[in-house]
This record gives structure tokens, sequence and C-alpha cells, in this order.
């Protein structure tokens, strides 16, 4: 887990733009400023269809251990498939190698297909029966495609004479686009900033962090992947969305409704709530949005064609409008929020993931899938990820309240705070 507060430099970018249909949408030419990030925050193999391949998740019973490797796609929305060799290493901590497990250094073809989908694929490896001789601490490692993750210390008692002499280590199956329910998919910030809920894949239940209040979950099971969260601003409790625009509330945020259960051009991406906690927006990957409670409509996207689909939204301080932010850094303005610029028509190193607004609607923050940050319009500029080597990607941002720092989440749990946003813990994978 990640406690990094490092003030690293990026560019901060203004772009022209045009009015179409009563929305602003992006447009023109990019007047640069400051110079772009060097290298890449995230390091990716495979080729055209590139991935990165994350710390393992570990679980095990009966004597055997499972590795759970997530493989995150270089682009989020690709839709691609690449085959390569995939090798585990099981060694001591302290040097040498084991004499009795088989499969060590075994080559595996694997063939991943990634398809668009909101979380990552995922390659299971399994150590049974979790013995080795000599019998020494190890660290498993898989090799894929050039890439090496590594998992913790693992204690290796002796395999004789409980476990029959040896041991065996070896690729058990690729888990499909749900690898595992602990991919951290949002975040936001309590009223006085002071603490932080973050919500996973699996939801519904954030996990709670500084003067964040803990919930306890749901009875009911998550149809679909949460995508994201919103916290209630009246300062009692948050809401959780998953894809299919179904709404979980949690502490003092009502229910006002949701898309759960309706059939949707496009699935929800994220949500805003209204500034007293009476409503929420919810907007789909297509530019829809869907307005519940005192949430009024303000126009969307829906139906037009888009240069890159919406990945999240933030509302304007008084209620009476919203941004929709696309993967390419597009900005689309509706009611009274006005146009600070975006990084629509610019090369960007990773796609915008999604965005944070100022206290006063004088501007907004974008996160990129690699740590960088855009800020535009009043919307200071603190630090990014964007030069730090991630052990996953970036997945959502939150502001503080005072406009004057930001949060970025990673999607492991990890946490970036800048400007005055303060570090009060990240979630660790596969906590409860």
């Amino acid at each position: 887990m990640r406690s990094l507060s490092k003030r690293l430099v990026r560019a901060c970018r203004c772009v022209a733009f045009v009015a179409l249909m009563g929305g602003t949408i992006t447009g023109g030419l990019t007047t640069g400023t400051g110079t772009q990030p060097a290298g890449a925050a995230i390091s990716v193999g495979g080729g055209p269809c590139g991935f990165h391949v994350g710390a393992p998740f570990e679980s095990g019973a009966a004597g055997t251990l499972g590795f759970e490797y997530p493989v995150y796609p270089a682009n989020p929305h690709q839709v691609c498939r690449v085959t390569v060799a995939a090798q585990p290493s099981l060694s001591p901590v302290s040097g040498g190698s084991y004499t009795n497990v088989a499969g060590n250094l075994s080559i595996t073809t694997l063939t991943f297909d990634f398809t668009g989908g909101p979380l990552p694929l995922g390659m299971l490896w399994l150590w049974a029966g979790h013995c080795a001789d000599p019998p020494a601490p190890g660290i498993l490692t898989v090799t894929v495609d050039g890439q090496s993750s590594s998992s913790g210390t693992q204690a290796a008692e002796s395999c004789f004479p409980d476990h029959g002499g040896s041991s065996g280590l070896g690729f058990d199956s690729a888990v499909g686009i749900q690898p595992d329910p602990y991919v951290a998919v949002g975040m936001a910030s309590t009223t006085d900033g002071h603490g932080y809920w973050t919500v996973f894949a699996s939801g519904p239940t954030a996990r709670a962090q500084g003067d964040a209040a803990a919930e306890e979950p749901f009875p009911s099971l998550v149809n679909a992947p949460v995508v994201g969260m919103a916290a209630n601003p009246a300062g009692q409790g948050y809401w959780a969305v998953a894809a299919d625009g179904g709404v979980f509330s949690f502490g003092g945020a009502g229910f006002y409704g949701s898309t759960g259960g309706l059939a949707l051009n496009a699935p929800v991406v994220g949500m805003a709530a209204t500034p007293n906690g009476g409503g929420y927006w919810l907007v789909a990957a297509d530019g829809g949005v869907f307005s519940f409670g005192d949430a009024s409509f303000h126009g969307s996207m829906g139906g037009a064609h888009l240069n890159a689909r919406v990945v999240g939204m933030a509302a304007t301080p008084n209620g009476g409008g919203y941004w929709l932010v696309a993967a390419d850094g597009g900005i689309f303005s509706f009611g009274d929020a006005s146009f600070h610029g975006s990084e629509g028509g610019t090369h960007l190193n990773a796609p915008v993931v999604g965005m944070a607004a100022t206290p006063d609607g004088g501007g907004y923050w974008l996160a990129a899938y690699d740590g960088g940050v855009f800020a535009l319009g009043d919307a200071a500029f603190y630090g990014s990820a964007g030069n730090v080597s991630l052990a996953a990607p970036v997945t959502a941002m939150a502001g503080t309240p005072s406009g004057h720092g930001y949060w970025l989440l990673g999607a492991d749990g990890g946490i970036f705070a800048y400007g005055d946003a303060r570090f009060y813990g990240a979630t660790l994978v596969g906590s409860g």
C-alpha cells in the first residue's frame, strides 16, 4: 500500500471550446504550459494489446495458497486479445532454491481477452500444499511478457513427512473480467476533509479512513460491479452506484431512486450529489444523465456522437448544473456549469478516469489512469503521480472541501494526497 504525497510537476493545459445544442463541448487547439512528465507511470507489456501486472492478492485454505494477480489493461477501454508466456518462480528469501516444488519455473501460455469492461483480468496461481525443502520462507514471483510481480514473504514448512515429500506450483485459472472483489473504483471526502471513503467493485460498503464513519453492508447482493460513489454534502452518509445504475444508500444519505433493473443503452460510470443531499445524478458512458430526488436535469450527451466515452461527472456548488468528463479529457458543461477548459483534442499519456470540481465552481481537476492530474480554471495544481512507478493504475479522485488539495485513488486501494489533502491510510486489499 502506498502513502505517497510527492509534489511532482505536470503540465496544466487549456483548450478553446465551441458550444453546440446547449451544452459546451471541447474543440480547438491546445495552449500548453510546462512540460509533459518523462516516462510512463505504469509499466506495460503485451505490445499493442498492453497490460500491467499488479501485486497479487493472497488467500488460502487446507494447505493451499492462492495468488491472484490482477492484469490491468494499458487502456481501461481497450478491446483486444494477446497471448503471452507466464512463468512462476518460487525461491527462498535467503537465496538458493527449493528442491521439491513441482512446476517451479515452468512456462504457461495464457491468452488475455480485454473487453472494455470496468475491471481487470486475473491470473490465479496455486501453491499446494504450501511446503518446500529446505523449509525456509519464500517469495512467489510471476513473470509475464517481461513484467514481474511478487508476493509477500510466505512461510514454508518441510514437505517431509506430512505432505508426501513435495508440493506443486502452477497456473490454475483466468478469472474473467472480475478477478477479485478488491478493485478500488471510487472515493469521496468527508465534509471537513479529515477523512474519506473508498469503495470497491464488489461494493457496496465503502471503507472508511480518518473521521469517515464506517457503515454496515446492505444484506442484498450487488448485481453489477460498483463503479463510483458520492458523499452526502449534508454531512451524513454516502451513496455507491453500480454499473447497472443500482444505488446503495448509507448513513444519512437518502435513497431517491435508481436505474437498477432498467435496460440501459450504456453502463453507468459515476454519480454526483446535490448540495443539500436531497438528490443525485447518475451518468452513463454514452453521456446520458439520470436525475433523482431534488436533482434537476440540465441536459446530457445521450444520443450524441462522442469521440470517447464519458467516465465521470461533477456538480456545481448550487446544484444548478454539472460537468461530464470523457476519457479523452473532453468536458461537457450543462446548466450553470461554466466551461473552464479541457484536454479534448490533446495527446494524453493515459485516458482520464475522473474529475473533481473546486468549491466555488470556478474550476476542476481531471485525473488520468497513469496518475497524471490536469488543473483547469481556478483549480490549482498541487502535484500528481504522473512520474511515479505505480503498482496499480489510478481509478478515481476527490477534492478537499477547501479546494486546496485532492486525493488520487489507486485500483489496489492506495492513496496519493496532494496540497492540503492529508493521508489517513490506504485501504488494505482484501480487508473488510
